[in-house]
């Protein structure tokens, strides 16, 4: 059997809900393949995926034993970490890399989960380009620290020259986070005027990120029905799900995700409340 073929194989068990039999595949295959980082990586979001918390920190642990000596695969390793959530692990590996725009990127992220905000700053403003994401990560970062007027005026100016989703997210997420839940909610509802898929997915958000999960859930739903790959809307009716208890459905929805987008930490924000699964 191929590694795909082993893969599939746990795809389907998993979907199938027979974790007691997917579980042992899956350190079956790590364990023949701790050679090749990415396969284990996969491996371990599998194990996120079954709820398997015992075996999850065992498998990092392997792939920080068996790092690539090339820069481009370390640097795709400490991607897939900070995927999965483990953030120091990854920041482990990217100490010790040359400088560059997404280093610098993913050593912001890093320190923006672990709440070293100034350096998360410092290293949004040694790189060179900064594109919308950075931008989006300020803003976080400054809504962190509480300086909300910065975060507010920044995602301002992010809309001058955006109108995706991410963009208009990171607005209301700082005015959220300033307590103007009621400009958030204006904006919010204008944007669900426009009865796009990102309209209605922008107050799924504003609806989840202020405690209503049954509304997000519902909003969520309105915009997968315009367009089904929507990974904002994805991501909300995952979270509200797994709020509500529902593990199976937010699983199947962080499986959707990680089909469209692999490794998105979407799918770890929302396996991480499935953990009482």
């Amino acid at each position: 059997m191929t590694n795909e073929e082993a893969l599939e194989a746990i795809r389907k068990n998993i979907k199938d809900g027979k974790n007691d039999i997917a579980g042992p595949q899956i350190m079956d295959l790590a364990s023949k393949n701790q050679q090749d980082p990415m396969l284990m990586l996969t491996c371990a979001s599998m194990l996120l995926t079954i709820g398997d918390n015992t075996n999850f920190p065992a498998l990092v642990g392997d792939i920080m034993t068996h790092l690539p000596e090339r820069e481009n695969e370390r640097y795709e390793v400490a991607s897939g970490l900070i995927s999965l959530g483990r953030l120091k692990d990854a920041g482990v590996i990217l100490a010790d890399m040359e400088p560059s725009d997404r280093v610098h990127r993913a050593r912001a992220a890093v320190f923006h989960g672990t709440d070293r905000f100034e350096d998360a700053l410092a290293a949004l403003g040694a790189m060179q380009n900064l594109e919308e994401p950075d931008l989006v990560l300020r803003v976080q970062v400054y809504g962190s620290m509480g300086k909300h007027e910065k975060a507010i005026n920044l995602a301002k100016e992010i809309l001058k020259d955006s109108e995706t989703y991410r963009a208009r997210r990171c607005y209301i997420s700082a005015l959220v986070l300033a307590g103007k839940d009621k400009d958030a909610h204006k904006y919010a509802k204008e944007q669900m005027k426009e009865k796009t898929a990102d309209g209605y997915a922008l107050m799924a958000y504003y609806s989840w990120v202020t405690g209503n999960s049954t509304l997000a859930g519902a909003m969520s739903t309105k915009a997968l029905k315009i367009e089904n790959k929507h990974l904002g809307a994805l991501e909300t009716i995952g979270l509200s799900f797994a709020d509500k208890g529902a593990f199976w459905e937010a699983k199947i929805a962080a499986g959707s995700i990680n089909e469209i987008e692999p490794g998105s930490p979407a799918v770890f924000r929302i396996l991480a409340l499935c953990k009482d699964d």
